[in-house]
C-alpha cells in the first residue's frame, strides 16, 4: 500500500512538474528580480551588474519616485480611476449587454456578431483608429464639437481635462471578451429556474435581478477583476494617443519611459514603480473580493431577518 501510495504521488508530482517550472521560471523569478533590484543601482551605467544601495540607502529608488519623479502621483491616479471605471462602468456595461443577448428574440445573433467584431482588433489598431478620429484636421469629433463651440480648432488630445476623457473612451466602451464570458455563464442558467420564476410572476426583468445576476456572481467577481486590473495596467492606448500628453500618464507608461525611452535607462527605477503597481494590483484584487463579499453578507443577513 505505501509504494501503491508513493506511486500515486509521484504520478502527481511529475503531472504538476511542467507547470510548477513554468510558474518559477516565468512568473515567480521575474516578480522576485523586480523586488530584488528596487533597491539596486541599475541604470545606463551599469546594465550587467546591479548594485544594492546598502541598508542605509536601500529606500533610494522609492524615495525618487515618490517625492522627486514629477509623473508618478498623476500616473498612479489615473491608473486608480481606469480601474474603477472598469470595475463600475465597464462590468454594468457588459453585463446588461449579455443580459440583451441572450434573450431569445429575431435579430440577437447578427447584434451579438456585430457587437463583437471591433474586439477582434488589438488594442494598438483601435489606438490608431480613435488617433484619426480625434485628429482635428479630418477627424470627426471636431466637427461636432464645433456645433457647439464655432471656432474650436483644438486637439482635443493635447487640452488637459478632455485629453483624459477622450482616451478613457477608447478603451472603455469595448467589451466583447467580458461580454462573451458573462454571456457564457447566463446561457449555462438552468432553464427550468427561469420557467419555474416564470410560473411565480416574474418578469424578465425580475429573472435577471433575482435569479440570473445571482447565480453568475462568480463570472462577475472574476471579470471584475480582469476589468479592474487591466484599467489599472493601461498602455497601448496612453502610447497611440497622448503618449503621456496632458495629464495622461498611467502606470504602466511611466514603466516604459523610465526603463526603455529614458536616455540614461533607469531600469532599478523603472522595478521600483513596477513593485508598486504588483502591490496595487494585489489591492484591486481584496477591494473585488471585499466588494463581492459584503453583498454576499447582506444577503445572509436578509435572509435571517426574513426567517426571523
Amino acid at each position: 500500500m505505501k509504494s501503491l501510495s508513493w506511486r500515486k504521488r509521484g504520478f502527481i508530482l511529475a503531472f504538476l512538474a511542467p507547470t510548477l517550472i513554468c510558474f518559477f521560471v516565468f512568473y515567480l523569478y521575474p516578480i522576485v528580480t523586480v523586488f530584488l533590484t528596487s533597491f539596486c543601482k541599475w541604470d545606463f551605467s551599469n546594465i550587467t551588474s546591479p548594485q544594492f544601495f546598502g541598508i542605509k540607502e536601500m529606500w533610494t529608488n522609492y524615495k525618487y519616485i515618490l517625492q522627486t519623479y514629477p509623473f508618478f502621483w498623476e500616473g498612479l491616479r489615473n491608473s486608480v480611476i481606469w480601474s474603477l471605471l472598469g470595475l463600475f462602468l465597464q462590468i454594468p456595461i457588459a453585463t446588461i449587454f449579455a443580459l440583451a443577448f441572450s434573450r431569445k428574440m429575431k435579430g440577437v445573433k447578427i447584434a451579438r456578431n456585430i457587437f463583437i467584431i471591433p474586439n477582434m482588433i488589438s488594442t494598438a489598431a483601435m489606438g490608431m483608429i480613435f488617433l484619426q478620429l480625434y485628429s482635428p484636421l479630418y477627424g470627426v469629433v471636431n466637427p461636432v464639437i464645433r456645433i457647439f463651440k464655432k471656432d474650436f480648432t483644438e486637439n482635443i488630445l493635447l487640452l488637459k481635462g478632455p485629453a483624459f476623457w477622450a482616451l478613457t473612451f477608447a478603451y472603455i466602451f469595448f467589451t466583447g471578451t467580458t461580454t462573451l464570458m458573462i454571456l457564457g455563464n447566463i446561457m449555462a442558467v438552468p432553464e427550468e429556474v427561469r420557467e419555474a420564476a416564470m410560473l411565480d410572476g416574474a418578469s424578465g426583468f425580475k429573472q435577471d435581478l433575482y435569479i440570473t445576476i445571482p447565480m453568475i456572481k462568480g463570472t462577475l467577481k472574476m471579470v471584475s477583476i480582469l476589468a479592474a486590473t487591466s484599467g489599472f495596467l493601461l498602455y497601448n492606448e496612453v502610447f497611440f494617443l497622448t503618449k503621456g500628453a496632458a495629464g495622461t500618464y498611467s502606470i504602466s507608461y511611466i514603466i516604459r519611459e523610465l526603463a526603455i525611452t529614458s536616455p540614461k535607462t533607469q531600469f532599478g527605477r523603472a522595478n521600483t514603480v513596477a513593485v508598486i503597481q504588483i502591490l496595487a494590483g494585489m489591492l484591486i484584487i481584496l477591494l473585488v473580493n471585499f466588494i463581492y463579499r459584503e453583498r454576499k453578507q447582506k444577503k445572509r443577513y436578509n435572509e435571517v431577518g426574513e426567517g426571523a
